[in-house]
This record gives structure tokens, C-alpha cells and sequence, in this order.
């Protein structure tokens, strides 16, 4: 598994080395005009979910009282904060290409750089709002656990699912545009077929196995686990992996594929 995933992030990593310059400037212009004419700028990356975590702390701790030995705000940032680096990124990069079309008819370099740069940006506002979580974990005394090391496979695992879905849908919604609209829908339904605001063990037994398949619920799952000790279930874990690989090489060669008629498309 390790050998796999270095083989991958090699492959990743090569375009960074090759036009590093022009990703750099592709970075720093996503991240310029999200929050550009902004008030408070780059701070919206911690008011959005802060806000979001009142809202759910609200209607599923209070009301709906849902039973952890972890305090609930700190429960649920342990899975929103990663759950909104996936679902952001693959937003924002099915929309890449179609908002880069000047670039894609006058200049020379690996398209996949466009739907990496968002990708990267992305995780720039996910590195920014784990202050957030940070501070929930000395508000609340808890712990950093031993198997905090566990968080990075399991973000390289979220990453390699990521890229591997954005570089389909990017290269998808050049051809047809609802896929933007019909990707929104979808990543609302996945978050809720996701144990992001709620915990595993809500999920009736019977179809616990079906649910399981779904490559982000032993992503999210193992983050809690790294975070707050609770016990691996390894099985789901290289389950995600296996089924992100896969993703992976599949959308990698969806855009590769199509990647020669971009110019012609835009």
C-alpha cells in the first residue's frame, strides 16, 4: 500500500517540478480572487466552518442529542474540516478548466496543473481552519493521541480520491456543462451518506456493509480514530484506498484522453 501511494505521489508531483512557476501563479490568483474586494479576506476560511459547527452543534447536539464520550464540536470539525477540503475541491475544480479556457488555447503545459492548483488552494484554507480544531483541543483538554501519525495516509488517501474525481469532472464539464450543477448536487447527498455530522454507529446494522463502500467513510472514520483513539477498523481504511487508486487512474486517463480536444472544446 505504501509503495503504491509513493508510486502515485510521484506521478503527482511531477508537473509541480516541471512548471512549479506556473502552478505557484495559478495558487495565488485562485486564492487572490476568491476573496478579493473582501472585508475580512482569508479569515472567511474560519468563519465558515465555525459557523457551521454552531449550526450542527445546535440541531444534532442539542436537539437531536446524539451520544459521544467526545465533546460534539470537536467531534464533528474532526470530519468537517477534511470533509470540506473534498467537497470544495471537487467544486471548484469541475469549474477549472471552463474558467482557465484563454489559457487553454494559447499556452503549452499539462492541463492537470489547473485542477491541481485549486486542489492545493483548497488545502492552503483546510491547513488554515484546523486552528480552529486546534483550539477546540485545548478548550477541551483533550489529548493528542499516538496514532495521530495515521492522519497522514489518511489525507494522502483523501488526496489521491480528490485528484482522480476532479480531473473527471473537470474534463467532463468542458463537454457538458450540467456536470457542474449535477457534481453540486451529488457531493450534498455524499456528505449525508458520509458520517460527517453524525457518528457511524447511527447507521442501521443491516446496512452498515453497503454504507461502508462509499471510499469516504473510512477516510472520515480513520481521522476520528487518529484523533481521538477510538479503534481502526483497518478493513474500510484499505478499502478507501484501494477504490481511490482506482479513481485515481481512471480519471487520469478520462483527462488525458480528452485533454488534446480542450483547446477545440473551449
Amino acid at each position: 500500500m505504501i509503495y503504491h501511494m509513493f508510486q502515485i505521489a510521484k506521478n503527482l508531483a511531477r508537473p509541480f517540478r516541471t512548471h512549479k512557476y506556473l502552478l505557484l501563479q495559478l495558487i495565488q490568483r485562485e486564492i487572490k480572487a476568491r476573496y478579493k474586494q473582501s472585508i475580512i479576506g482569508y479569515f472567511w476560511v474560519l468563519l465558515n466552518p465555525l459557523a457551521q459547527m454552531l449550526i450542527y452543534t445546535f440541531v444534532f447536539s442539542m436537539i437531536f442529542r446524539f451520544p459521544s464520550s467526545i465533546p460534539y464540536p470537536a467531534f464533528l470539525l474532526a470530519a468537517l474540516l477534511p470533509w470540506t477540503f473534498f467537497s470544495g475541491s471537487l467544486v471548484s475544480a469541475t469549474n477549472s478548466l471552463v474558467g482557465n479556457d484563454t489559457l487553454l488555447k494559447k499556452v503549452a503545459f499539462p492541463r492537470e496543473i489547473i485542477p491541481y492548483s485549486v486542489i492545493v488552494a483548497k488545502g492552503i484554507d483546510f491547513l488554515f481552519a484546523t486552528l480552529i480544531f486546534i483550539a477546540l483541543l485545548l478548550y477541551y483538554q483533550l489529548p493528542i493521541t499516538s496514532s495521530i501519525w495515521m492522519f497522514i495516509p489518511l489525507l494522502t488517501i483523501q488526496i489521491i480520491l480528490t485528484v482522480g474525481i476532479s480531473l473527471a469532472l473537470s474534463a467532463f464539464n468542458l463537454f457538458y456543462r450540467d456536470i457542474q450543477y449535477l457534481a453540486n448536487l451529488l457531493i450534498t447527498v455524499w456528505m449525508y451518506l458520509t458520517p460527517v455530522v453524525y457518528p457511524l454507529s447511527l447507521v442501521p446494522k443491516e446496512f452498515v456493509w453497503l454504507y461502508k463502500l462509499n471510499p469516504m467513510v473510512g477516510i472520515i472514520e480513520g481521522y476520528r480514530s487518529a484523533l481521538f483513539n477510538f479503534p481502526f477498523e483497518y478493513s474500510i481504511i484499505i478499502w478507501s484506498f484501494w477504490v481511490s487508486i482506482i479513481v485515481f487512474i481512471l480519471g487520469f486517463i478520462v483527462f488525458k484522453k480528452l485533454e488534446g480536444t480542450f483547446a477545440d472544446i473551449v
